[in-house]
């Protein structure tokens, strides 16, 4: 059988939405809003009110509690003052993944905080009353303004305590964690040499898409009854060979259509169209059956013709011969297509053997005379790619693999032998042809050039934070035990703030 079909494009959402969940949805995005343009704001979706408490979920029986001014609220803000900057759309799945996010960020804190309980570990009020002193909102030229600390009202200064209180503890905790970052000499320099030397490459692709169109036809009329045509429909069954043959029995006799049995019986893509499966190539068939003489006996089926009920690799099959087979046209443009379709696939060693001895026989003018001669031989014009070192992966620190225009060539930076290739290449050597997704390409060193100062000052500045950020992403994955999680996030998410 054929390729399953496309899935159907999600339908639009029903116009018909109840009341409730579209104002809890507007309430929701008109929330957001408010945050990221003033970021300030009480959720008051759903069920939720100003100074509710709503749980999404615990950590070894600590509550992870929404309420004004606490930690998982505080996360949701800073969340959306981010998607503020980067001018994100608002949308509903936007709104969830903020929420989200802001929630898997409360479970870690909870998570030091239940660390810092079992070690007696605390803050001073001291400690307290300087991160207060310190608190952007508290500010006036640079100082802590008393009168803005006092206009705040109790109960605000209260969460915010707690808050802060909380935050130095974890922050505590995880200084305990993976102590203070330090990074030598010596790893700053093996950073910084991993970025360079960089170079940058003129190259020369062959594309399979090239092979040409002589190639096609006579691998076609070798290959001739492979690319026959007929437009069949199928009963597929997953259940019994019984089954079948009950479901074929009434075919034959009409007691019920064949499309009507296609369409309560089979189990494929084509059982909501009668079982019409369209024109289908012989070739598309081969796959279905281990012995290839059940799809000659199909070709051979007359116009409304039954078949018998055939064993395939996914269970049963009936078919239907809807008209005489068609043999190839091998000047039928969309009949050249599914040759050249079918040869990139499946006799793709061919293809390659064939361009691999185009791209050689370039190499060797190019070394001979030089690249350029050997590009406008053929008619083709070199690209240029980037600067990049050896970048294995495309690491985003360093310069990446790519060429404009040219997308294929950024799956080689996932290849050792491309690296190995290029970067043992003298200052003008011409590489041998090299296999990239679907071309063969041949590479010349255009330039080099050591790490740029710039990168370098980015990469020293950088590598303290990155070395943090990994030390801080082992250290999450040990400290949240799974089992002392209770992780009701999305039904009180539907419930409390979609109003599902």
């Amino acid at each position: 059988m054929r390729a399953p079909k496309e899935p159907d494009k999600p339908q639009e959402p029903k116009k018909h939405r109840s009341v409730g969940k579209t104002l809890t949805y507007i309430f929701s995005v008109i929330l957001l809003v408010i945050i990221v343009i003033a970021f300030v704001g009480t959720p008051a979706i759903g069920g939720m009110a100003a100074g509710s408490r709503i749980s999404f979920g615990s950590y070894a029986g600590r509550e992870i509690i929404y309420e004004p001014g606490n930690y998982l609220a505080r996360q949701y803000q800073s969340i959306a003052r981010q998607v503020q900057q980067e001018g994100r759309e608002v949308t509903e799945l936007l709104i969830r993944q903020i929420w989200r996010t802001a929630f898997q960020r409360a479970v870690y804190h909870e998570a030091l905080q239940v660390l810092a309980d079992e070690a007696n570990v605390a803050v001073s009020d001291r400690a307290v009353d300087r991160a207060i002193a310190r608190w952007p909102e508290f500010q006036e030229n640079g100082r802590f303004s008393p009168s803005a600390y006092q206009a705040t009202p109790s109960q605000a200064r209260f969460a915010l305590r707690r808050y802060l209180r909380g935050v130095l503890v974890s922050e505590k905790v995880q200084n305990d964690l993976h102590g203070e970052v330090i990074v030598s000499d010596a790893e700053r320099d093996f950073l910084v040499g991993m970025a360079g030397p960089e170079r940058r490459f003129r190259f020369v692709q062959f594309a399979f898409a090239d092979y040409p169109e002589s190639e096609i036809i006579a691998y076609g009329e070798t290959n001739e009854e492979r690319f026959r045509r007929m437009d069949l429909s199928v009963i597929s069954i997953g259940t019994s060979e019984s089954d079948a043959q009950r479901i074929r029995e009434q075919a034959v006799t009409r007691q019920t259509s064949f499309e009507d049995l296609a369409r309560s019986h089979s189990r494929d893509v084509h059982a909501e169209d009668g079982g019409d499966m369209g024109r289908v190539y012989y070739h598309e068939l081969e796959p279905d059956f281990e012995d290839p003489s059940v799809i000659d006996e199909i070709f051979a089926l007359e116009p409304g013709e039954i078949s018998r009920v055939f064993p395939a690799t996914f269970g049963w099959a009936i078919y239907r011969a809807d008209e005489v087979p068609i043999d190839p046209d091998f000047t039928d443009s969309s009949v050249i297509a599914e040759v050249r379709r079918y040869m990139t696939t499946f006799e793709r060693g061919r293809v390659e053997d064939y361009l691999r001895d185009r791209a050689q026989e370039f190499v060797a003018q190019a070394r001979e005379e030089s690249f350029s001669a050997a590009a406008s031989a053929i008619n083709r014009s070199p690209q240029l790619t980037e600067y990049f070192p050896i970048n294995y992966g495309n690491v985003p620190y360093f310069g990446t693999v790519r060429a404009q225009a040219n997308e294929a060539i950024a799956s080689a930076a996932f290849r050792e032998d491309f690296f190995r290739t290029l970067f043992s290449l003298p200052s003008d050597g011409v590489s041998d042809p090299l296999v990239i997704r679907d071309y063969i390409m041949v590479f010349q060193v255009e330039d080099e050039r050591p790490v740029d100062e710039e990168t370098a000052e980015f990469l020293d500045f950088y590598l303290t934070f990155i070395v943090r950020e990994f030390a801080q992403q082992q250290a999450q994955a040990v400290v949240i035990d799974e089992d002392k999680l209770v992780d009701s996030f999305t039904r009180t998410y539907n419930r409390a703030i979609l109003g599902q």
